[in-house]
């Protein structure tokens, strides 16, 4: 039996292609799962957060949110529904790396895939930017379709496009991420990032921020971060931005009291993500009800 895959750089996605070619979809997130949490989970009876988006990625096709994954496409979204003041300045699109003249753009800024998570860029010295290894990156990300071993299907039809956004920060030197764990409208909660992209770490709470301490203590501790005294002011724009849908993420920032929108997830973590602590997987999950998702009519192995 032959199978011709695309070329990988990732060893670990190139072994996940060829799982799921071989053995089909259900078998290879049960692995997924199994390799992040230890333990393996029960798609029949699922009652964390991680379990249930497990559920929903095996029995549920999820395309019919592609348009709010989508970087572009959720900017309209968020516009129409909160206004466009909260919207982080963008500075071009592009669909190509050719295409952008860099001599128009400020010393930094944010370079974003359209189409997927974690392809991105923060340029903080154009004069220090290696731009060549910048555009091998994004000449492969606009190549690919991200979800492909995830069975996140909302990635599938999107197109990718090159976004360039205003490079934001705070005094620290990085930039606070609030993650809103949002139920039919409602937010139940919310963990909260620190230099996410230097030595990431975090703190989880409630709507009332109250913390949900960790069971294990991790490394390097987190900062103690106040209570926003914009916090309720996040909290209804979360209320506004995830009505309509079962179960979302909402990730905002808050620089100096000015909140920016960052994106919606509705596979947060991809069930993989390990909560600290662990029964905030179930504070997180217990409310949603999987019922209210579509079936899936598909042969697992597609």
């Amino acid at each position: 039996m032959k199978f011709a895959f695309p070329k990988i750089k990732n060893r670990k996605n190139l072994r996940y292609q060829i799982i799921r070619r071989l053995f089909g979809l259900k078998h290879l997130l049960l692995l997924q799962f199994k390799e992040s949490h230890g333990y393996y989970p029960d798609i029949d009876h699922p009652l964390s957060l991680s379990q249930k988006l497990m559920w929903i990625k095996l029995h549920h096709r999820l395309d019919d949110l592609s348009p709010y994954v989508d970087k572009l496409k959720a900017r309209d979204f968020v516009s129409k529904t909160i206004g466009e003041a909260y919207l982080i300045p963008l500075l071009g699109v592009f669909d190509s790396f050719d295409e952008i003249d860099f001599d128009t753009l400020p010393n930094q800024f944010v370079m974003k895939a359209s189409h997927g998570c974690k392809w991105n860029i923060i340029v903080k010295d154009k004069n220090n930017f290696n731009k060549q290894q910048a555009e091998m990156k994004f000449n492969r990300w606009l190549k690919m379709t991200y979800g492909t071993v995830s069975g996140e299907t909302c990635y599938r039809p999107l197109k990718g496009k090159i976004l360039i956004e205003k490079y934001l920060e705070e005094e620290s030197g990085y930039l606070t991420d609030f993650k809103f764990y949002c139920c039919n409208g409602q937010p139940l909660g919310l963990h909260v990032d620190f230099d996410r992209f230097g030595q990431p770490t975090y703190r989880v709470y409630d709507t009332q921020w109250q913390e949900l301490l960790k069971s294990k203590p991790s490394l390097p501790v987190p900062p103690i971060l106040a209570k926003p005294s914009n916090f309720d002011d996040m909290l209804e724009l979360c209320r506004k931005l995830s009505a309509g849908f079962s179960y979302v993420r909402v990730d905002l920032y808050n620089l100096n009291n000015q909140i920016y929108f960052g994106e919606l997830t509705f596979t947060p973590g991809d069930g993989r993500a390990v909560f600290n602590p662990v029964w905030a997987d179930y504070f997180f999950g217990e409310p949603l009800d999987i019922k209210t998702y579509r079936p899936r009519f598909c042969d697992q192995k597609t």
